[in-house]
C-alpha cells in the first residue's frame, strides 16, 4: 500500500466542486396558492437563502448588523396554535404566556409522537382504515414552520391538501444551487462521508498499479471526486470513473457532470475518462477484459443528505454483490456511505419506523442547532431539498419490506475490512469539531467502518472493505 502526503488540504471546511443538477426540476412543478400567500412565502424563502450565501461568505465582523437587519425583516415564526382546547386547561391563570406556550408545544409534540406510533402500529395490523384517520390527524396538527416533530410528521404523509409545504417546495428549487452549496458545506454529512471514503481509497492504491477505475454508484453531480482526481494527477496514474446507469433519465445529467470533471482534470494535466453503463453492461466488461495493473474501486453513497433522494434495497445489493464478485478475481476496494443509520432487519414495522422517526428528528435537530436562528427561513428551504425526500411513510414501509428477512450487507459481506487509518479519524475530529459540539465519530468494531453521531444518534456510516 502506498502512503500519500496530505491529500485533499482539507483541515476543514471543504467546499462543494459542481452544482448538483437537480435543480432543472424546480422549472416543471406548478402549485397554486393565493397571490398574497405567493408574496409572503416566496420573500420569507427566497430572502432567507440570499442571507445564507451572505453568511457563508461573511468574514464573522458584520454577522451582528445581518441579525439586526433580519430581526426587522423576518417575523415568519412557527405557530404553536393548532392545540386541542383541551391542552391547557390545567394551567393556572398566573403562568406567564412565555410557559403556556411552552407547556402548549410539549402537549403537542407528545401528541404527536403517540399519533405517529399508533400509526405505524395500525399498517403493521392491517388497519387501513384506521392508518387513514391517524394520518388526517396528524395533517390537521403538523405545520411546516412548526417545531422539529410536526414539520417531520407533515412530510411522513404527504398531505395533499397542505398549500403551504407546496409552495415551500416550489420555492427551494427555484433556489437549488444556491441551497445545494449551503448544506453541503455548513453540514458534516456529505464531507465526512466523502472524505473517508476518498482517503481510504487513496491509501490502498498499491504502487504497482498504473491505473485507477472507480465505478460509482450514484455519480450525481460528482462532487465527490475533484480531491481523488487531484491527487492521482500528482502521482501520474491514469484515472476511469464509471457511472451506473439507475434511471432512464440520467442521460442530461452524466453528459453535464463529465463535461465538468473532465474539465477539472485536464487543469491538473490528467486525461480523465468518465462513462456511463448499467450493471449488467458492467459485468459483461469486467467479465471480458484482462485488468491488467488496474485497481478497482466499488463506491457505494446512498441516502446521504445532500443527494436528495434514496434508492431501492435491490438495486443497492445488486450492486453490492458485483462489486463482491469482481474482487474476487481483481484487486480493489469496496466504499461503502449510508445516509440512513443503522441498517437492522427488524420483524416488525413499528419498531423499523421508530428507529427511522429517531434517526430523522435527530438530523432535523443537528440542523436546527447548526443555523443562526436570523437564517430559520434558509435552513427550512434546505430541509425541503434535502431531508424531506427521504421522509415518507409508504416508502419506509416498502423498505422493511424489502429488507425483512435478509441479512444485512455489512453482516455477510464475505470480505476482509480495510482498518480507516489514524489521520482520516483525525481529520473527522476536526471536522465536527469533536468534545465541544453535539456531533461524535464512533469507530466500528473491527475499525473499518466510521459513524457520525449526533449526540447517540447514528446519522452517516461509512466503511470499506477489500
Amino acid at each position: 500500500m502506498m502512503q500519500l502526503e496530505p491529500m485533499f488540504q482539507p483541515s476543514w471546511p471543504v467546499h462543494s466542486y459542481f452544482d448538483s443538477p437537480l435543480d432543472q426540476y424546480g422549472q416543471n412543478i406548478d402549485f397554486f396558492t393565493s397571490e398574497e400567500d405567493n408574496e409572503f412565502y416566496s420573500a420569507n424563502v427566497m430572502n432567507g437563502l440570499d442571507d445564507v450565501c451572505r453568511w457563508l461568505c461573511d468574514d464573522g465582523d458584520d454577522v451582528q448588523k445581518l441579525e439586526e437587519i433580519s430581526s426587522d425583516r423576518y417575523e415568519w415564526s412557527p405557530s404553536i396554535s393548532k392545540t386541542s382546547s383541551d391542552s391547557c386547561a390545567y394551567i393556572p391563570y398566573v403562568t406567564p404566556p412565555c410557559m403556556v406556550d411552552d407547556l402548549m408545544e410539549i402537549d403537542s409534540q407528545t401528541g404527536i409522537e403517540n399519533l405517529l406510533m399508533a400509526h405505524a402500529e395500525a399498517v403493521c395490523s392491517g388497519h387501513t382504515e384506521l392508518a387513514k384517520v391517524i394520518q388526517k390527524h396528524v395533517c390537521q396538527l403538523a405545520s411546516p414552520v412548526g417545531p422539529v416533530l410536526e414539520r417531520l410528521a407533515l412530510n411522513l404523509f404527504q398531505c395533499d391538501d397542505n398549500q403551504e409545504k407546496d409552495y415551500i417546495v416550489q420555492e427551494s428549487l427555484r433556489n437549488f444551487k444556491t441551497a445545494f452549496r449551503a448544506f453541503y458545506e455548513i453540514f458534516p454529512y456529505g464531507r465526512f462521508a466523502h472524505f473517508t471514503a476518498n482517503s481510504t481509497i487513496l491509501e490502498s492504491i498499491p504502487t504497482h498499479a498504473t491505473s485507477i477505475h472507480i465505478v460509482d454508484f450514484e455519480l450525481c453531480g460528482g462532487s465527490q471526486w475533484p480531491p481523488v482526481i487531484e491527487a492521482i494527477a500528482r502521482i501520474n496514474k491514469t484515472l476511469i470513473i464509471t457511472s451506473i446507469k439507475l434511471d432512464q433519465d440520467q442521460d442530461s445529467k452524466f453528459k453535464q457532470t463529465r463535461w465538468q470533471l473532465c474539465n477539472f482534470a485536464r487543469s491538473f494535466g490528467l486525461n480523465l475518462k468518465v462513462q456511463e453503463m448499467g450493471m449488467s453492461q458492467m459485468v459483461k466488461t469486467m467479465d471480458e477484459s484482462k485488468l491488467v495493473s488496474e485497481f478497482i474501486v466499488f463506491n457505494c453513497m446512498v441516502s446521504l443528505p445532500h443527494m436528495g433522494r434514496t434508492r431501492k434495497t435491490t438495486q443497492v445489493m445488486d450492486f453490492l454483490n458485483i462489486a463482491k464478485w469482481a474482487l474476487a478475481k481483481n484487486e480493489g476496494i469496496i466504499t461503502f456511505g449510508d445516509g440512513e443509520g443503522e441498517r437492522t432487519n427488524d420483524t416488525d414495522f413499528p419498531s423499523f419506523f421508530n428507529k427511522n422517526l429517531a434517526h430523522y428528528k435527530a438530523l432535523y435537530e443537528s440542523m436546527e442547532w447548526g443555523f443562526p436562528s436570523y437564517l430559520n427561513e434558509g435552513r427550512m428551504a434546505i430541509e425541503t431539498l434535502f431531508v424531506w425526500p427521504f421522509v415518507n411513510s409508504k416508502s419506509w414501509f416498502q423498505k422493511w419490506e424489502e429488507g425483512r428477512g435478509k441479512p444485512s450487507f455489512q453482516k455477510d459481506i464475505g470480505l476482509r475490512g480495510v482498518q480507516l487509518s489514524k489521520e482520516n479519524l483525525n481529520e473527522q475530529w476536526e471536522l465536527v469539531n469533536e468534545g465541544e459540539t453535539p456531533y461524535g465519530i464512533e469507530i466500528g468494531e473491527s475499525r473499518n467502518e466510521f459513524v457520525l453521531k449526533w449526540k447517540e444518534t447514528p446519522l452517516v456510516r461509512v466503511s470499506a472493505w477489500m
